[in-house]
């Protein structure tokens, strides 16, 4: 498969997409790259080591305000904000600092003497951004600083910084997480601080990278998200009728990693393996009349990502003969995907998070674990928690139609009793938002 190279204009990074998306991420106004490759080898390291930090700059003079005076004292932080829309609901009103982290992301930086100061006085142990954090942190004096981006580098490079304060640290497992992360998180960045996951799988993978941790605090929790949209949801509606038999969840992956978490052979596996699951599928539904719901990854609610999901429409219909499938997108702001998950009575996908989340709703899911063996081993992905009635290993159709078939007519009690470790999965049983509230209180 032939790719080609651009240069993402909103995040000024290099982009390694397939060739049949060209004309998408030209639209997006990505820069296109030369096919010559001495000479896209040169622009790329004078962009990236060179011109980027200097157009960050220039986006930042441009697009953000200088507040002259340093932020008030708040007991909380959220960091990251985006980890709005989630962390802010289980926090007092008007209580909270909301902490941009991204540098695309901000649109206003306090300046005062202190702060320059700071930045200045500690140039050369950390970056100008880490500096300008910290010491935002360090006037606002919070008690806790949360986060739902469990992932975020700059997160744990701060609680490095202030794990000898008296803040306490919390993250929120956001999505699917194999144990390579978790090796290099509490491992590498040695965070001791509170960390909240999805389930057992975590939890004991948690456990086993992160030795000689005294104040690492775990609980397996559930899904933060999956919670308040049960929450937001049930407010509005008691009882969510069965409209659909099947959803597919799609796990279209646009772009090219070769940094070591997806190489080009894994995406074509996967586009390969995706596309086969949408194919039997469509068979399934035609052969016995069940009402299909295909679930795209993009976001109605953002108006940038109507380009995106004719990439995701692409990635199925590229080498294939499938065009007659309709793939639905809906607005995650008003929880619809959910919402849609709940009127569901089997959600079937591969590896998405919204598989554990499904999980977490009791909802019946049916896991096509069809990745290959080498593909796991070296990139250390594709796994999923639990085993049993759930979890199917053969990408035969003959496999599919039968498993699929004794599950859509399983009540739940009775999958559920077929199930294999589902707290490795997801924590069923555990009161979340009260739990959270709570936490967040005392």
């Amino acid at each position: 498969m032939k790719t080609i190279y651009f240069i993402n204009p909103y995040k000024k990074v290099l982009s390694i997409i397939p060739h049949f998306l060209k004309e998408i991420y030209l639209k997006k106004k990505y820069y296109l790259l030369p096919e010559n490759k001495f000479l896209r080898k040169t622009i790329i390291f004078f962009y990236i080591k060179i011109l980027r930090k200097l157009l960050i700059l220039i986006d930042l003079l441009i697009k953000t305000k200088i507040i002259w005076q340093k932020p008030k004292k708040f007991k909380y932080i959220i960091f990251d904000n985006q980890s709005l829309g989630s962390i802010d609901k289980i926090l007092p009103l008007k209580s909270f600092f909301v902490l941009t982290t991204r540098i695309q992301s901000f649109k206003e930086i306090y300046l005062n003497k202190e702060i320059i100061f700071y930045i200045f006085r500690n140039i050369f142990k950390n970056s100008v951004k880490i500096n300008y954090i910290c010491c935002l942190i360090s006037i606002i004096k919070p008690k806790k600083i949360i986060t739902i981006i469990d992932n975020s580098e700059d997160f744990h490079k701060i609680y490095k910084l202030f794990n000898k304060s008296n803040i306490s640290f919390f993250a929120l497992q956001n999505a699917y997480r194999n144990e390579k992360y978790f090796k290099n998180i509490f491992s590498m960045a040695n965070y001791s601080g509170n960390y909240f996951c999805f389930g057992d799988y975590e939890l004991n993978s948690i456990k086993k990278n992160a030795l000689h941790k005294p104040h690492l605090r775990l609980k397996a929790i559930g899904s933060l998200k999956i919670e308040l949209a049960k929450e937001y949801l049930l407010k509005r509606n008691k009882k969510f009728n069965q409209i659909y038999d099947i959803c597919l969840i799609s796990e279209a992956v646009s772009e090219i990693d070769t940094s070591g978490s997806l190489s080009k052979s894994q995406y074509e596996s996967q586009q390969r393996l995706q596309t086969l699951l949408l194919r039997h599928t469509l068979t399934f539904c035609r052969k016995y009349n069940k009402k299909l719901l295909f679930l795209g990854r993009y976001d109605l609610s953002r108006i940038s990502d109507h380009l995106n999901k004719e990439e995701e429409i692409l990635f199925y219909k590229y080498k294939n003969k499938i065009t007659d499938f309709d793939l639905k997108f809906f607005d995650k702001s008003k929880f619809e995907n959910i919402k849609h998950l709940l009127q569901s009575k089997v959600i079937v996908g591969q590896v998405s998070t919204l598989l554990h989340e499904s999980f977490g709703l009791k909802k019946k899911i049916l896991v096509c674990d069809w990745e290959i063996k080498k593909v796991k081993k070296d990139f250390n992905t594709g796994y999923f928690p639990g085993d049993g009635i759930l979890k199917l290993r053969s990408n035969k159709y003959t496999d599919f139609e039968k498993r699929l078939k004794k599950i859509l007519n399983m009540n739940y009690n009775q999958y559920l009793s077929k199930t294999i470790k589902p707290k490795m999965i997801y924590n069923l049983n555990f009161k979340t938002l009260r739990f959270l509230r709570n936490e967040m209180k005392n």
